[in-house]
């Protein structure tokens, strides 16, 4: 049965928008219907669902808000007042929940991966903006990416700005941290993967590039691109043409771009 929300537990969950508090407790806010199905259906541990009983729900929210009850330790009942305090979008969707963080082993992954014949790793060598790196998180969803790596720079993957931006592509692959970069990137080529970097200027053009079967690929800062120290190890630096007046495009389009480019190649030509 779901309770009222008191004033003392809403200040606990609003603490969690700092990330300290996050990092502490071992847990995050997720805000709309739409990512609280993502969570439920990826299985993720929900310690609380709040909502506002006074809306007048679709069909669909109806279905998710069931599930969420079946799946959440606690439920409760809030204002629209105490949802914006909650939220932190302009306009709240009527739901938050509160989940466990997400923690994934490397050493796992890097196991599964080592296994594969073909593939791709998404790196983001200090991508700092979250929505662009939750963007990325999205395509890298879309495309059926195997992993995301974030080096120093990037922002927590349970930001709430970066959580909201994948549409739920965080419940569906591996987002990991990395502390150091260039160590894990020189593994990854030990193990026969090619490192894919991609550069403003650069001496290949995506237009006649063939990915190789394993491939790592790195995106860049939005500033400053690809460190000198990621770029020594890459096999390949790679420019997306361009066909208009455009000065650029941000870190988000351009992994769009070369993973739409990659994944749509027929696997016969992967080099």
């Amino acid at each position: 049965m779901a309770e009222p929300l008191s004033k003392a537990k809403l200040s606990v969950f609003r603490k969690l928008h700092s990330k300290k508090n996050r990092e502490i407790e071992n847990r995050f806010i997720i805000e709309g219907w739409h990512l609280l199905e993502e969570a439920i259906k990826s299985g993720v541990h929900l310690n609380a669902v709040v909502y506002d009983g006074s809306r007048k729900l679709s069909d669909e929210d109806r279905v998710v808000l069931a599930k969420a009850t079946q799946h959440s330790d606690k439920v409760y009942l809030a204002s629209e007042s105490q949802l914006k305090a909650l939220g932190e979008t302009k306009t709240n969707s009527g739901v938050i929940g509160i989940a466990d963080r997400l923690h994934y082993d490397w050493g796992s992954v890097e196991a599964s991966l080592r296994t594969k014949i073909e593939g791709c790793l998404v790196v983001l060598d200090a991508v700092s903006d979250p929505g662009n790196c939750g963007a990325i998180v999205r395509g890298c969803d879309w495309f059926g990416a195997d992993a995301v790596l974030m080096g120093k720079g990037c922002p927590e993957k349970e930001n709430g700005k970066l959580v909201r931006a994948t549409m739920g592509g965080l419940f569906h692959l591996p987002i990991l941290p990395i502390e150091n970069l260039a160590d894990t990137v020189g593994s990854l080529k030990s193990e026969g993967f090619q490192v894919v970097a991609g550069e403003i200027g650069a001496s290949e053009s995506l237009q006649s590039f063939h990915w190789p079967a394993k491939t790592v690929l790195v995106i860049g800062n939005e500033a400053r691109g690809v460190s000198e120290q990621i770029l020594e190890l890459a096999d390949h630096r790679i420019e997306i043409p361009s066909f208009g007046n455009g000065e650029s495009l941000n870190a988000a389009m351009s992994c769009s771009v070369f993973l739409g480019h990659w994944r749509m190649l027929d696997s016969t030509t992967l080099g």
